[in-house]
């Protein structure tokens, strides 16, 4: 589903659930049906395979023996009998119980740690919900329920608890439980039992569309199609109920940790996430100074988690959190907009109180976390150390480059920008605004020197980066999308949202340009005209010399023109026409040589093609051409 239809859809459906709610969600209880509709088709295709297997089988045994003599008699025709049969009912079993990855974490049981399984207990008793099958910590600053079919589609429910333990080293054990059951309020119903099945099918259908490929046969055929328009429709249309879903969530958690912690916890997150991100962009940025990572980055963390960042820090990541939107299939709604649910204050500049006493982690897993921080450091260690080395041997090498281009006497342009560019990567916490202007100043039409000044006057918090983003863009639209992405987030996080809408429009219509140019070119239109191929004389006579009489053994005519792409007549795109003799037109040659000729070392890129059957149209546009001809 395009991303305007989705958001048209969306948008009709809040206003129809609003004017008649009990209206849509018998809608929803139709589309649900649908899909077990779908289903239903799988089971009859399976069914059908069981039957025809059991009546072979009930026919060798009635028979006594006669029906497989008479199958072994027919030899040929009984094995198209059977492996039809066969594959039927193997396709269909493979796409009925697809195998929904299982969630990835470090599995704790409770004598590992019993003060977290007891807030669990004591969350399920008050919310009434089903027992968590398996807790996992992994590494991520995020807390989630998921549920897990034991066959595929079909078979008893597993439902995991993953706690990412970055995060719990910076909340308070309360917030902490109040992010555990807003999510375990989906599994538990606290939108009610018909709101929290259709939380479970908007999860299960995701999964099946995103595994659907792996079903072969006709089978496959068959549902896939299906299935790539349900899904994501289904998921279109229940997006209004699964958004009020994520307030009722909110809600249910509010109840049972009081609202203020659940409002705190809210706001919390949105700092911490960020505030994890610098710490690891900022171990990162060591790469060109430390050969090995840091061995003690998940215990530096830790430390760092329980200090609260600036203050300046947090409540500007807070602001910009509370109206931020998720991408445009997230159902969650705006922090802003969660928190007033909660009747909860939302100015800008008051921030969760600092951490008092234990993290979560202390807390919940007592001397279990240290274990844990030792085996996600050896993990985080062993995946990122060859990243690492490469990246620091590549670092060691641009600084020998940079001190050669800095002593260079009078560098060209080129290596003047080369060498901004390299401090900038090697020095990241230099200045270099005075450098790039002095740059620019005396290359005033260099889009590139342009487009890193205005990045590097961003990264800086200085609004004048965006008029050279701007100049950049005009002197070379292929930097519109990456200046609009930047100018975005910058203007986003100053609050500026007309400001970055019209930065995003701005890229949202470059984007949908490309998208068409690129469609034209890769799509060989006869509609499309034919121009001079614009090749200098030495270019041309390389391209003439790959067409040796071996290439071009039965070809008539050789010509090459520049294809004017309708959305952008501007573009080179070249195209070599290939006509055939009559005796290699008879011997249906067509494809044969025209690889023969592509696979030739071309100085310049083309399509090549044979000025036959559906390109025919293009040959008189060629000759009209006069330096088209090469042969």
């Amino acid at each position: 589903m395009e991303i305007d239809d989705f958001k048209g859809l969306v948008a009709r459906l809040e206003r129809e659930s609003a004017a008649a709610p009990r209206a849509y969600r018998l809608r929803v209880m139709a589309l649900v049906l649908l899909g077990f509709g779908i289903l239903g088709v799988l089971l009859v295709a399976m069914g059908l395979g069981l039957v025809a297997v059991a009546g072979i089988a009930a026919a060798i045994a009635l028979s006594g023996g006669k029906a497989a003599l008479l199958l072994f008699k027919l030899g040929k025709a009984a094995v198209l009998l059977v492996v039809p049969v066969w594959y039927l009912m193997k396709a269909t079993a493979k796409a009925l119980f697809v195998r929904v990855p299982a969630p990835q974490g470090r599995e704790i049981v409770r004598s590992q740690a019993p003060a977290l399984f007891a807030a669990i207990d004591d969350m399920r008793r008050q919310m009434k919900g089903p027992r968590f099958h398996h807790v996992l910590i992994d590494d991520d600053v995020n807390a989630g329920v998921a549920q897990r079919p034991a066959f595929g589609l079909f078979g008893w429910p597993r439902n995991y608890l993953v706690l990412g333990l970055p995060l719990l080293e910076a909340l308070p054990a309360d917030e902490a439980l109040s992010v555990v059951a807003h999510e375990y309020g989906h599994l538990a119903g606290a939108h009610g039992r018909f709101s929290a099945f259709v939380y479970r099918l908007r999860h299960t259908w995701s999964t099946v569309q995103a595994h659907i490929d792996s079903v072969e046969g006709w089978i496959g055929r068959l549902v896939a199609p299906m299935i790539r328009w349900y899904a994501p429709y289904f998921n279109a249309y229940t997006f209004v109920l699964a958004r009020a879903d994520e307030y009722r969530a909110d809600a249910a958690s509010a109840e049972l940790v009081g609202a203020q912690h659940a409002a705190h916890a809210l706001m919390r997150i949105n700092i911490v996430a960020p505030h994890h991100q610098r710490f690891m962009s900022r171990t990162y940025d060591r790469i060109p100074h430390d050969a090995v990572p840091p061995a003690d980055l998940m215990q530096r963390w830790a430390e760092e988690a329980i200090c609260a960042p600036g203050e300046d820090d947090a409540t500007g990541w807070l602001r910009e959190a509370l109206d931020r939107e998720g991408h445009y299939t997230d159902t969650h709604p705006t922090l802003r907009a969660r928190l007033d649910a909660l009747r909860h204050a939302t100015p800008g500049d008051v921030l969760p109180p600092p951490l008092a006493g234990p993290s979560a982690a202390q807390t919940w897993l007592g001397p279990l976390a240290p274990a844990l921080r030792e085996a996600f450091q050896r993990d985080w260690s062993s995946r990122v150390e060859d990243v690492w080395k490469t990246r620091h041997d590549q670092a060691l090498k641009q600084r020998a480059r940079l001190d050669e281009l800095r002593a260079l006497p009078a560098p060209d342009a080129a290596e003047s920008l080369e060498t901004l560019r390299l401090a900038l990567s090697v020095e990241p916490e230099a200045d270099q605004r005075d450098a790039l202007a002095a740059f620019n100043a005396a290359n005033p039409d260099h889009p590139a020197g342009l487009f890193i000044e205005g990045c590097h006057r961003l990264d800086l918090d200085d609004e004048s980066g965006l008029p050279l983003l701007e100049a950049a863009m005009q002197l070379d639209p292929d930097a519109i999308k990456p200046g609009c992405l930047r100018a975005h987030a910058f203007l986003l996080k100053r609050g500026d949202k007309p400001g970055a809408e019209s930065h995003a429009q701005r890229w949202r219509d470059r984007d949908a340009w490309e998208t068409l140019r690129d469609k034209q070119v890769r799509a060989i239109d006869t509609a499309h005209a034919l121009a001079s191929h614009g090749l200098e004389g030495d270019t041309l006579a390389q391209v003439r010399a790959q067409l040796t009489p071996a290439r071009t053994k039965h070809v008539a005519a050789i010509y090459l023109a520049r294809r004017v792409i309708p959305a952008d007549p501007a573009a080179v795109v070249l195209m070599m026409g290939v006509q055939l003799t009559w005796w290699g037109r008879w011997r249906k040659l067509q494809g044969e040589v025209v690889k023969r000729i592509a696979a030739a070392d071309h100085p310049v890129s083309m399509t090549v093609i044979s000025l036959g059957g559906a390109y025919k149209a293009f040959q008189p546009r060629f000759q009209a051409l006069g330096d088209a001809r090469l042969k």
